[in-house]
């Protein structure tokens, strides 16, 4: 059951079960009046806090939270999210609506598989054998990186990267992913092209609600690798 509380703070709790249990989610909705001229992931009038047992971190509420494929709303050839995953954080704004810009998102996964740091932080994606990671010890916990991660397929193609992080014996998976569509099969004149500085500004977005990560627990602030 899902209730709105319809006052100036909204709270929205999601119970579902998965692999890993009973998972109970809050998001709160704070609303802000701030707004950033120039159009990126960052650029919502308002923010969310997606909290776990495990971990906490804020995103702009121009993303939606899914935890099925069927909830993502921002439908694309690649999606912002290749299942599985626990939450799917997913672009549904506007800014680059009229380009050649399909999707972004963020996969969170609790890897049950991999239980020591070891295997979490060094086992490579799935078919990507030969992608070595970077990783990087810290006081109570460890993170690590995949990068670059591609896909493509008919004339649509993701670039993105790979995030571990292990701490507690607990493994989590994040996956930054942005789509896009081949401006050149694309007439002339019919869209506006999603330019390098749009990428950046994407990249840069799914970046910064990494950096907002925290251990619940012990409150720590979450630093993963550069990709």
């Amino acid at each position: 059951m899902i209730r709105v509380m319809r006052t100036r703070t909204a709270i929205l709790v999601i119970t579902f079960f998965a692999i890993i249990g009973a998972v109970f989610v809050e998001v709160t909705i704070t609303r802000t009046s701030a707004i950033s001229p120039t159009p990126s992931l960052l650029t919502a009038t308002s923010t969310a806090t997606l909290s776990t047992p495990q971990i906490t971190f804020p995103f702009p509420t121009n993303y939606g939270l899914a935890t099925t494929q069927e909830q993502i709303l921002a439908k694309a050839y690649i999606p912002p999210c290749n299942e599985p995953f626990n939450y799917c954080l997913y672009y549904n704004g506007s800014a680059y609506k009229g380009t050649n810009f399909e999707s972004a998102g963020l996969r969170i996964e609790r890897r049950s598989d991999l239980t020591t740091s070891e295997s979490c932080l060094t086992t490579p994606p799935a078919n990507r054998s030969r992608l070595s990671a970077t990783t990087t010890p810290h006081t109570g916990y460890a993170t690590s990186v995949f990068s670059p991660l591609g896909d493509a397929a008919a004339g649509h193609y993701a670039n993105g990267a790979l995030y571990r992080l292990f701490f507690n014996g607990t493994c989590y998976e994040f996956e930054t992913r942005v789509g896009e569509t081949q401006f050149a099969n694309y007439p002339p004149g019919a869209i506006q092209k999603f330019t390098d500085a749009n990428r950046q500004a994407v990249f840069a977005g799914l970046q910064s609600i990494l950096d907002r990560v925290t251990i619940t627990s012990t409150g720590a602030r979450v630093q993963f690798p550069a990709s």
